[in-house]
């Protein structure tokens, strides 16, 4: 697994850490899926054990909230006093420690346990902390969600459709169906928009999708969000969100936009490249955006 790290940060330095690991090949070796929970293998147990047997062996470090998944863990780390060595070292022996334990119960010399590397996030402030780990406990939910309908959760990098504007690399995510609805609805409100316009907007949203309607925007404004939010809440509707900028290697929806495409209620479309870094929401970048969901949403010649 590729590692990721904050550049010029100094990773002895006290700070909390969220941590992914994944096993060789994303074998499921620590468990499986039953009632959207995990349930532990005897190697599952290991990795929860030596996770939280970390603070014996480094004091100056806090084996916080983790999750081992059938395929990968999330932990974090928190470092309450600095380090000699930064805390990657910590983290390979962790590694080593239950590579070394499951190939001596399993009695196989040569087994995988981990994915090269490990990826990581500095986590910079209160809010973060407490997003990550709201992230961590509801993993087992949303992954086997996603392991009941792998077909929800399907990205193409190369998608074609007569609807989509010519030009554009587009690729998607969720389901690729919503596209071919009959009736996609272009929802743009301006930012200056009021209450009373917005509750307009969102009446005659109601009406539409439930007849079937899908909603087509990028959902940036307050009064986009506030029509999404309603959709999402209803039994019923469907929304095409445009991404403003590129998917990341292990994109997938986050929040309520996960549940939406667990239900396959949700398409993510983008034809922006993926940098590596947060693109910022400039007005032309907005304007373009508006301009595909116009097109989209043009009834077919």
């Amino acid at each position: 697994m590729q590692g990721k790290r904050m550049f010029a940060h100094d990773y002895s330095r006290v700070g909390f850490y969220m941590i992914t690991m994944v096993t060789g090949g994303r074998r499921r070796l620590f468990g499986q899926c039953r009632d959207n929970r995990v349930l532990l293998s005897p190697a599952g147990e290991v990795v929860q054990r030596r996770w939280r047997e970390i603070p014996q062996h480094r004091p100056e470090i806090e084996a916080s909230t983790m999750q081992v998944m059938p395929d990968h863990l999330h932990g974090i780390l928190y470092v309450k006093q600095p380090l000699e060595k930064p805390v990657g070292n910590t983290l390979r022996g962790f590694a080593s420690g239950v590579t070394s334990e499951l190939r001596k119960t399993s009695g196989n010399p040569t087994l995988k346990v981990w994915e090269k590397g490990f990826h990581d996030r500095v986590i910079m402030n209160s809010e973060t902390l407490r997003a990550e780990r709201n992230y961590i406990r509801d993993n087992p939910r949303r992954y086997c969600l996603k392991k009941a309908r792998p077909d929800l959760f399907v990205r193409v990098n190369e998608l074609h459709h007569e609807r989509l504007p010519t030009g554009e690399a587009w690729a998607g995510f969720g389901n690729q169906f919503l596209i071919e609805k009959p009736e996609l609805l272009p929802v743009q409100v301006s930012r200056r928009a009021s209450e009373d316009e917005i509750g307009a907007v969102k009446g005659q949203v109601a009406e539409r999708t439930a007849d079937g309607a899908v909603m087509v925007s990028p959902f940036i404004s307050p009064g986009e969000k506030a029509i999404a939010k309603m959709v999402m809440q209803q039994q019923h509707g469907s929304l095409i969100l445009i991404r403003p900028e590129g998917f990341p290697p292990f994109y997938k929806p986050s929040g309520t936009y996960f549940d939406l495409c667990a239900e396959g209620r949700l398409l993510v479309l983008t034809a922006f490249a993926y940098t590596g870094r947060k693109q910022p929401l400039t007005r032309d970048r907005c304007l373009q955006m508006n301009r595909w969901v116009q097109e989209m949403c043009r009834a077919p010649q």
